[in-house]
């Protein structure tokens, strides 16, 4: 008797296992989205608020996780969750979608990926091809993915997913939601409505908190925030795109002098150029780099009353010459209003 209840039992949990194992993985929730406008003004797209950006003029890169942007550079990495979205928008000239496409999948077939056969559908409102593919990265791995791509107006419109195993799946919900926001701005449209904070304004205004003050175009934006980390507290200045900003923070500097406050830290900006000067009559430094292609940085740092002042000033090369805007010069300004308190 006991030993069929034990068989019994045995029964049960191997069905309730096998059972398990045939669910499908939860797909995950929609999470809030926030629009994000091209810096090219080619397109605009709402996207998941708390997702890693990664953006330059005519393309954005979406990862779940700052794990998942690692993951992607490496997909060996690490076996933690990742997605992908990728958006895009580029000249082709007299290229046809049909073109398009198949310049598309040679890409893929460079990576040696399975191509499931096309699927003809709508992107913005133009008509697209859907290219469903897997790319086999080893026996634990697959990045599963689509691309949705259209031509209109001598332009390529892109949209594309992908996914590690399970992941793709459970964040197909979110990938189809971001795919019905996707709007293509007409060229004539993008001339004639850009924003008033593309370019700053030459008027200027004045952010002040208990530790500084600094002037920044009146077109611009100031948010400040709370303590986050070593940081005390911060403020970010900011127009229309995001990669053209500046950022202040006040962080304790430790009863350091400034030069022992920049030996510390100059390491985190390989590949830099640093110089002495002065800010509001104080001795500084300043460092100028480049983190990515296209993206220059002014890192400057300056001491006073045990509190370290970093100022960030960050600007996209291809924003700042399409539309002369003129950022490093307007940012250097700014930078030299600043006044410690």
């Amino acid at each position: 008797m006991h030993s069929r209840f034990v068989k019994e039992s045995l029964v049960v949990i191997v069905l309730a296992m096998a059972f398990a194992a045939c669910q499908k993985p939860a797909p995950v929730q929609i999470p809030n989205l926030a629009t994000y406008r091209d810096g090219l003004n080619m397109f605009s797209i709402d996207i998941p608020s708390d997702w890693q950006q990664s953006s330059e003029p005519g393309t954005l890169n979406l990862y779940n996780t700052q794990d998942a942007w690692n993951r992607f550079a490496d997909p060996t990495s690490s076996s933690k969750p990742a997605v992908r979205i990728h958006v895009y928008a580029q000249s082709v000239g007299g290229e046809t979608l049909q073109g398009v496409v198949e310049q598309f999948k040679t890409t893929l077939r460079q990576q040696q990926a399975e191509i499931d056969p096309d699927v003809q559908t709508m992107l913005a409102g133009q008509p697209a091809t859907k290219i469903p593919y897997a790319v086999r990265i080893n026996s634990k791995n697959t990045i599963y993915g689509f691309a949705i791509l259209a031509v209109s107006d001598s332009n390529e419109y892109g949209y594309e997913c992908q996914g590690f195993n399970k992941e793709f799946k459970r964040y197909t919900p979110v990938f189809d939601t971001v795919e019905t926001t996707y709007r293509i701005i007409p060229r004539i449209v993008a001339t004639q409505q850009l924003p008033d904070n593309l370019i700053p304004s030459s008027t200027v205004t004045t952010f002040s908190n208990n530790y500084f003050s600094i002037s920044y175009p009146d077109n611009f934006k100031a948010t400040p925030s709370g303590k986050n980390g070593d940081i005390e507290t911060s403020v970010l200045i900011q127009g229309y795109f995001q990669d053209c900003n500046i950022e202040v923070d006040v962080l304790d500097a430790k009863k350091l002098p400034i030069d022992k406050v920049f030996a510390q830290n100059k390491g985190n900006y390989p590949n830099s150029k640093s110089e002495k000067i002065t800010l509001d009559g104080l001795p500084a430094y300043v460092i100028s780099y480049s983190p990515v292609r296209n993206i220059q940085r002014r890192v400057y740092f300056v001491v006073k009353n045990d509190k370290w002042i970093r100022v960030i000033s960050t600007w996209n090369e291809a924003s700042n010459n399409k539309y002369s805007a003129n950022f490093p010069q307007t940012f250097q300004t700014a930078v030299a209003s600043l006044k410690l308190k």
